[in-house]
């Protein structure tokens, strides 16, 4: 019988920059169709797909009805997955990922759930990679999601040929 990994995608979100969905829909690509992987996109829900068509300024979206909902949507996000993967690339610096720290910190209440950490530069020498909190919920550091993907599918997806 094979275990199936559920996979959180977090990290920046922001209609400023497309490539806060892109790499997630990379990940989605790379591994479409592979039943030993479920993925959980924060951004496949209709509340992010109309952000991207209205392109709200920051004071209009936190007036959105049902705006509260995000906070427990992303914790059942975090109970439900059995990992994530954490791009802390800063792709809009006008937006605080503070959505994404806070889920690196529901994290941290369940280490046996791995976080690959994804940054296109020294972990080490980021101000915020390399920040204690966001430090201790990383369990290793990759430059780019393909790295992301290929530490996953070695540590965690069980070979075809032993299923």
């Amino acid at each position: 019988m094979s275990m199936n990994e559920s996979v959180y995608l977090i990290g920046q979100i922001s209609v400023k920059n497309v490539e806060t969905y892109v790499w997630r829909l990379r990940v989605k690509a790379r591994f479409q169709g592979d039943e030993r992987i479920q993925l959980i996109d924060p951004c496949s829900n209709g509340f992010n797909q109309n952000l991207m068509k209205a392109q709200p300024e920051k004071h209009e979206l936190l007036k959105t009805k049902g705006i509260p909902l995000l906070v427990p949507k992303d914790k059942s996000y975090v109970k439900r997955s059995t990992m994530a993967l954490a791009n802390l690339n800063l792709y809009d610096p006008n937006k605080p990922m503070i959505g994404t720290f806070f889920e690196l910190a529901w994290y941290l209440d369940e280490p046996e759930k791995a976080v690959i950490g994804i940054y296109d530069g020294d972990p080490e020498k980021d101000f915020t990679c390399h920040h204690p909190f966001v430090y201790e919920a990383v369990d290793v550091w990759t430059r780019n999601d393909e790295e992301a993907c290929n530490l996953l599918e070695h540590y965690f997806l069980q070979p075809r040929m032993y299923e």
